[in-house]
């Protein structure tokens, strides 16, 4: 730490004021570095590097890309889906079923109980041993239309047919 003096230009007091130095940690924390810029961006701004990526062909640009959307947007099944996509095409399938399997637990957890049966779909056509995450999405897609016709029945609404 170092001390300066601040002189209020008013009163003409002067205040002692400590600064910390530059070449120490705590200062160097509050100066961005360059490889940080892209954290700092909007996630407006990572569309639109992730489409130039895209059109480019520069996959593990545009894989990055959708890793930072996904951590700033945790609970936006889009995202998880196709990053999925994404690894699928470049042939890293073991990656692309868990970001089909967080996909699916997202659509479900939504209600968009059709988009996650259709992507726990895509996850049986990569490997047809992934019956299991279909079956749980059906379940909770069983439990919310259960939960939906007894609320029906509560207040008098006829049934759909």
């Amino acid at each position: 730490m170092r001390e300066e003096l601040l002189m209020d230009a008013d009163t003409k007091t002067v205040f002692p004021l400590l600064l910390p130095d530059c070449g120490s940690p705590m200062w160097k924390q509050l100066i961005p570095d360059k490889t940080s810029r892209r954290r700092e961006s909007t996630t407006v701004d990572l569309r639109v590097e992730l489409n130039r990526a895209l059109k480019h062909g520069r996959m593990n640009e545009a894989l990055e890309i959708y890793e930072l959307v996904e951590k700033r947007k945790p609970d936006e099944p889009r995202w998880a889906h196709r990053k999925g996509d994404l690894l699928h095409r470049i042939g890293r399938k073991a990656d692309a079923l868990r970001a089909y399997e967080r996909a699916a637990c997202l659509y479900s957890a939504r209600g968009f109980d059709a988009r996650a049966a259709a992507t726990a779909k895509l996850m049986l056509a990569i490997d047809p041993c992934k019956g299991e995450v279909l079956e749980r999405v059906t379940r909770v897609a069983e439990r919310r239309l259960q939960r939906q016709r007894r609320v029906e029945v509560q207040i008098g609404v006829r049934p759909r047919i």
